[in-house]
């Protein structure tokens, strides 16, 4: 993904590029979480990846969100061939309001952020090679575990810390 992110920076666009160690998929926000909750969340996370194995997952296709006309954030999806990825996003969701997080209003699409766009310095530029990149394919990596990541915004970027793991089995 950091090749892909290469030839996007050479549109001069005023992107912030995820740094590779930030690259992720989010399964579910929490947002700003009491760390007294950490060990039910861990326990939701563990019913949640309960019966799902792991899993393969492959890079195919680019874009922006929320769309074209008003790009925001440059991301690369991803998609699998069974249903593994949306079960499991699911049943996080789901063991998640039984702790009293909302359940998710908006449909779950498999991403991962490339940048978050700044302003429209050289935008164009940015979606001509979005454009060329759109049909992407890279290779793919398997999924055998879930974590609960804590972040931290820094001028530099988020650092993310692992707070927990739970394994697909």
């Amino acid at each position: 993904m950091t090749a892909i992110q290469g030839s996007l920076r050479a549109s001069g666009a005023d992107v912030s590029w995820t740094r590779p160690e930030g690259i992720h998929l989010t399964l579910k926000f929490l947002g700003e979480v009491e760390e007294k909750r950490v060990p039910k969340i861990a326990a939701a996370l563990d019913n949640a990846v309960n019966g799902i194995g792991a899993f393969s997952l492959s890079v195919s296709g680019m874009g922006t969100f929320p769309d074209r006309r008003r790009p925001r954030v440059v991301w690369i999806g991803l998609k699998e061939d069974g249903d593994s990825l949306i079960k499991l996003q699911e049943n996080v969701g789901r063991e998640l309001v039984t702790i009293g997080f909302p359940l998710e209003k908006r449909g779950f699409t498999p991403h991962v952020t490339l940048g978050r766009i700044r302003s429209n310095r050289s935008i164009e530029k940015l979606l001509d090679l979005i454009g060329e990149e759109k049909g992407v394919e890279l290779n793919g990596f398997t999924v055998t575990k879930v974590h609960l990541m804590e972040s931290q915004l820094r001028s530099t970027g988020a650092i993310y810390t692992e707070l927990y793991s739970a394994a697909l089995i």
